[in-house]
């Protein structure tokens, strides 16, 4: 009886918790966000509504704005003003310009005094820039600083306009949960306790993580796509053989097995076979020969080297089911939504297999930090064919580790071999999604592994049903994926990345030895920063330029894997090496294998890739998973003041890279986001405006 009276006393205490949060959210929302309402009704402003018929261009209803002028200003004026307000029609997308003004401090010389966002053609075709005259405003001038490619028109400019009252639902509900997650904390001393599976509450607590993490997922899927149509007809063959630079090769793939071929079926100018050497860019753009960007050319025909495996996980069963193609918004959320079920996963399986002390906030709050700071995402939410590969290998690297960790755990018998049966269907998967991500599944899985193969407690008829249910499929699956190399460009080996028709001929790129590179690639790869700006999304990739390497490296869209500062945690693999307990030489082993992994797969992407976001995201997850291992091993809430002060940090550091994961959403090589959806965009942007 008491301990039903108990539990009824803390579901009570949740619910007033959630409602304090909920109202000192509200009071935030008011009395800062919503200040500049209510501190509208003081000072003496005037609402002035420019006279735009005036304006040269002027059709009886706006003013354009034309590409080749893209500026207005607004001179002889003599008022006292605190804002400019432009109500504005046109194109969809969003358009960044500033507002210079003349006042009694610059009689003479226009200044900058404020910058904004618009979209013309959507709900957020307006903008309202504060401003902050000495004395009265005398020249007002509006300028577009992104480059216009149709006119935009100006409905209305009206000085000192009164700002309604909007409250941002979506801030709202996001300071509600951190004040509510805060205030649980403290009342209930979570801090101090540690992570316990057999609890419910704790399970509880981990589904309400896992909710959180999806919700983020089917919130891309709902702001990707204003249309919200995720399904598209079965294209057509002018669709197929587009010769537009981006093309979904999963839609070219599809196609080509439906017809029963593996080539593409795609035009081939023969012009190509004419070339001294087909796969030179320059020679092909100086001999203006017609191509198709960045697809395998080999034997006078097109293939696709990317891997088949969202075309079998997503295309096809949506294919099937619909007689409709999924939009690549649609099959990055499914390969998603598949990952990140697989990385919580692989999480609890870790867990369980090291059994760190592991402290409960911790351990909560770096799930979310794990699928944030691994850049899922982002890949995610560039809505591009290009990341399906990838969103599709941190899923089956991580159902690998899961798999793995699970059937070691197991007990003798049939799911013992089930699982392991799934660890190595999960392996085949991978290299059908990135093949070069096997090795960090190799270096997970060799002290795990090799621990049950030489295990003098267990007899042979034991370990074989471990290890014939996990090697079967990887066999078959291994057979398979070499005669589909073998039927298409001669090699077993050949992936067809070789032959692609890109920036430069990849045939030449080679693993060789190099302290410059290796250094290089560490730089690049793990430590080259964002370039930070002062307004949303606050972050983007750099495109620094290096050009020390002896010859051509491809360079792009770039961020080090450290600018998540839950990777940081990495730096504590120094600390399990110090470790003597022989009780944690697999974690020792574990963590050695799995950073030369990390590093040797980075070194092979450097060399036959380059730099570019997607080598990174290679990397990633398990650099994040192992970031996260070490940190709930080596870090507590104990009882001196150096360990607090150290979780403390932890924890906003944790914080911290959920809060950059999801800026990246926003900010990444496509700005896929920004240009799909512009009124998602801006209303998000509003979110951080005072």
């Amino acid at each position: 009886m008491m301990k039903k009276y108990i539990a009824a006393v803390k579901k009570a205490n949740v619910w007033i918790l959630l409602m304090i949060a909920f109202l000192l959210a509200a009071l935030l929302e008011l009395c800062v966000f919503q200040f500049s309402y209510f501190s509208q009704n003081f000072g003496n402003y005037n609402r002035i509504e420019m006279d735009l018929s005036q304006k040269e261009g002027f059709n009886g209803e706006a003013l354009p704005i034309l590409p080749e002028n893209p500026t207005v200003s607004f001179d002889g004026l003599s008022e006292r003003t605190r804002s400019v307000t432009v109500y504005t029609a046109g194109p969809a997308q969003v358009l960044s310009g500033n507002i210079g003004i003349c006042d009694a401090a610059n009689a003479y010389r226009t200044t900058g005094a404020g910058s904004f966002q618009v979209n013309p053609g959507g709900r957020e075709s307006s903008f309202t820039v504060r401003l902050n005259s000495h004395g009265d405003l005398t020249r007002l001038r509006i300028n577009f600083t992104e480059e216009l490619k149709e006119p935009v028109f100006f409905l209305s400019v009206v000085l000192n306009e009164r700002v309604p009252l909007r409250i941002h639902g979506l801030r709202l509900f996001l300071v509600t949960g951190l004040l509510f997650g805060l205030f649980s904390i403290l009342r209930f001393r979570l801090y101090e306790a540690e992570y316990c599976p057999e609890k419910k509450s704790h399970r509880r607590m981990n589904l309400m993580v896992l909710a959180f993490c999806l919700l983020v997922s089917g919130w891309i899927l709902y702001g990707g796509a204003p249309s919200h149509q995720y399904l598209r007809p079965y294209p057509a063959l002018e669709e197929i053989r587009s010769s537009e630079m981006v093309v979904d090769a999963y839609m070219q793939q599809l196609d080509a097995f439906e017809k029963g071929q593996t080539a593409l079926d795609l035009d081939v100018n023969p012009a190509l076979e004419e070339l001294d050497n087909p796969y030179d860019k320059g020679e092909r753009d100086k001999k203006e020969i017609t191509y198709h960007w960045d697809r395998a050319y080999y034997n006078g025909q097109y293939y696709s080297y990317f891997g088949l495996a969202p075309l079998f996980m997503v295309y096809y069963p949506v294919y099937w089911l619909t007689g409709m193609i999924p939009t690549e918004l649609l099959a990055g959320t499914l390969l998603s939504v598949f990952a990140i079920l697989a990385v919580f996963g692989a999480i609890h399986g870790l867990y369980r297999i090291f059994r760190p002390r592991a402290n409960l906030v911790l351990f909560l709050t770096g799930e979310a930090a794990v699928v944030f700071g691994s850049f899922l995402y982002l890949m995610q939410a560039s809505l591009s064919f290009y990341y399906l590969p990838l969103i599709s290998g941190v899923g089956w690297l991580a159902a690998f580790t899961a798999f793995s960790c699970y059937a070691c755990l197991s007990e003798k018998g049939i799911r013992r071999m089930l699982l392991f049966a799934l660890a190595g269907i999960s392996v085949v998967m991978l290299v059908l999604s990135r093949p070069n991500m096997l090795l960090l599944a190799v270096a997970f899985a060799a002290p795990l592994f090799l621990r049950i193969l030489f295990d003098r407690t267990a007899v042979l008829a034991d370990k074989l049903r471990c290890v014939l249910p996990f090697l079967i499929p990887v066999l078959l699956g291994g057979i398979g994926v070499m005669y589909y190399n073998r039927i298409r460009f001669g090699s077993v080996f050949e992936f067809g990345t070789a032959f692609q028709l890109t920036e430069s001929d990849i045939r030449y790129n080679g693993i060789t030895l190099s302290m410059h590179h290796l250094l290089s690639m560490v730089y690049h790869y793990f430590l080259e920063s964002f370039v930070y700006t002062e307004f949303f999304p606050f972050l983007r990739f750099t495109t620094e330029k290096c050009i020390d390497f002896g010859n051509y490296l491809y360079q792009e869209y770039s961020v080090g894997l450290f600018r998540m500062p839950l990777n940081l945690g990495i730096i504590l693999v120094g600390l399990t090496f110090c470790g003597k307990d022989k009780k944690d030489s697999l974690k020792r082993w574990t963590s050695g294998l799995m950073l030369l992994g990390i590093l040797g797969l980075g070194y092979v992407d450097f060399l036959l890739g380059g730099i570019h976001i997607r080598y990174v995201c290679d990397l990633s997850l398990a650099v994040s998973l192992l970031a996260f291992l070490l940190i709930l091993g080596h870090i507590h809430f104990d009882g001196t003041r150096s360990s607090r002060i150290l979780y403390v940090i932890t924890l906003g550091l944790l914080l911290l890279t959920i809060g950059r994961g999801w800026l990246t959403i926003f900010s990444n090589e496509t700005n896929a986001i920004r240009q799909a959806n512009p009124d998602f965009y801006l209303s998000v942007a509003r979110m951080f405006r005072l």
